[in-house]
């Protein structure tokens, strides 16, 4: 797990990373400003009164895959399933359909609630959030599957609060500032960070004097598939993170080194006949897969010609890469063939091993969180 993160000082929380004051004063001589900053652009400091009575604000956030194999806590995808959020002013309350609408509670204490609060109050010094907000979410990602749906949620909310402070989530300052956030909160930057930018992204905390989580995004193609088969026993990844080692050998930091290594590569020059190989994992699969037919499953998606396979995040979700090979998907059938080929050797896998759950054929999303006015 990357180092933590220290916390900012209270008396810097409503200040930008750089040293601009957010909140509508100006920045004072010597520090920067973005010219995106509401005191560049005569804007008020807090967008919520302009949130009118009919107005809604609407994010997205999408599902994340993290880890992929070998990048422990560093790595992670978007992918095209998403859960939403509406915010608009009629009285306090909570909605949820979807996943969780039946467990998640439905007032103050949801974690949505709390990590617009959090936002709002990061962005405008410490002031609270505006008591008659009604939330509306949309739950279409699965929970304790490895698919990254509290990373999601704290996305979400973190996003919803800054925009409703007047801090544009579509920019670039704007955004490291939530990805500084939600890493913070999550401790670990591998699904935050897709969710947050889309696409692949590896993510590392600097250290130093002043530790910083930064991502930088790898290529993928849209003609990737991910299949997925997602069981229906649930995992925690508190649970599953406890179980783990706290030392390893040398000789499986090495295996897990290289193969992270080839696994950007084989994105880096499209050459997925390495994938194979480069998702392969000694640290956190054997431990999280030893519970189900983790392994069966995963050679069984490879002899169907997938070119990679792994446990999603935590688990149990197995995921197997199929497609990517600068084919449109929309106009080319081999990449759905391929894609349904995988998806019916881990069906077939799952019965074999009496394993309850479903399939699911996804793409990446490239675009991650995605805030607006409806």
């Amino acid at each position: 797990t990357a180092p933590a993160r220290r916390a900012r000082p209270a008396a810097a929380v409503a200040t930008d990373e750089v040293g601009a004051r957010v909140g509508g004063a100006a920045a004072s001589n010597g520090h920067i400003a973005w010219s995106t900053d509401a005191e560049c652009n005569g804007a008020a400091a807090s967008d919520a009164e302009r949130l009118l009575p009919g107005q809604r604000l609407k994010l997205s956030v999408p599902a994340t895959s993290a880890n992929m194999g070998p990048g422990f806590d560093s790595f992670g995808f978007a992918l095209d399933l998403s859960n939403e959020l509406i915010i608009e002013r009629k009285g306090f309350g909570v909605d949820i359909i979807g996943q969780g609408a039946d467990s998640l509670p439905r007032d103050r204490s949801n974690a949505i609630v709390e990590a617009v609060a959090q936002g709002y109050a990061f962005a405008t010094g410490g002031e609270d959030l505006p008591a008659d907000l009604h939330f509306t979410c949309v739950n279409n990602i699965p929970t304790a599957r490895g698919l990254g749906s509290s990373s999601a949620a704290l996305v979400s909310g973190l996003a919803a609060g800054l925009q409703l402070a007047g801090r544009d989530v579509s920019k670039p300052n704007v955004r490291r500032d939530l990805l500084q956030l939600a890493a913070d909160a999550e401790g670990h930057p591998d699904n935050v960070a897709p969710a947050i930018y889309g696409g692949f992204q590896i993510a590392i905390n600097t250290g130093g004097e002043n530790p910083q989580w930064v991502t930088q995004g790898v290529k993928m193609p849209e003609s990737l598939q991910a299949v997925l088969f997602i069981p229906e026993f649930e995992s925690l990844t508190s649970e599953t993170r406890a179980a783990l080692p706290k030392e390893i050998p040398v000789a499986d930091a090495v295996f897990n080194i290289s193969r992270a290594a080839m696994l950007v590569n084989s994105f880096a020059t499209g050459n997925f006949e390495t994938l194979r190989y480069a998702c392969e994992d000694v640290l956190h699969q054997p431990v999280r897969g030893a519970d189900f037919p983790l392994y069966p499953m995963m050679e069984a998606a490879l002899k169907s010609g997938a070119h990679g396979c792994f446990l999603s995040g935590a688990g149990p979700t197995v995921l197997a890469l199929t497609g990517g090979h600068g084919s449109d998907v929309n106009a080319d059938t081999m990449v759905t063939y391929m894609a349904v080929e995988t998806a019916e050797a881990m069906r077939k896998e799952a019965l074999k091993d009496d394993l309850k759950g479903r399939v699911v054929i996804a793409t990446p999303d490239l675009t991650g969180v995605v805030c607006k006015k409806i």
